[in-house]
């Protein structure tokens, strides 16, 4: 027997509420989580340049490898701490001054002479070869 088009839709529901319960779970699943991740990545990173704060200013008493060797912490942590306080944020990508070739102006001699540059196919010579591949195919 065939299903009536009521029972297909009723059915089609019920899997999409089940599905659509289980999407909006695991969607404030992940957002809780995200926040919290957000909360303590900011408070590693307010320690981590505490850490710093620290090593910077009691450098004239202790250095890093006897600090290292006294507290067991890794050399290259403390290392890590320090140099972040004393070392600029970056404000991402420097730009780069361009070449010659980039800098060009359009209209100008060298972009000119970019484009001309550059010999154009003969439209015979094209045709030929079309004809020789077209002739050998066919052989």
């Amino acid at each position: 027997m065939v299903t009536t088009d009521d029972e297909i839709t009723r059915r089609l529901e019920e899997r999409d509420s089940a599905r659509s319960a289980r999407r909006a779970q695991a969607a404030g699943t992940v957002g809780e989580l995200a926040r919290r991740h957000a909360e303590l990545a900011e408070r590693l990173a307010d320690l981590e340049r505490e850490l710093g704060e620290v090593l910077t200013a009691a450098g004239d008493v202790i250095d890093v490898p006897e600090l290292a060797e006294v507290t067991d912490v890794a050399t290259a942590d403390l290392t890590r701490w320090r140099d972040q306080v004393t070392k600029p944020a970056r404000g991402g990508k420097r730009k780069r001054p361009g070449t010659a070739a980039n800098n060009r102006v359009p209209g100008t001699l060298a972009a000119t002479e970019t484009r001309t540059a550059q010999p154009a196919a003969p439209a015979q010579d094209a045709g030929r070869r079309g004809s020789a591949a077209v002739g050998a195919a066919s052989s």
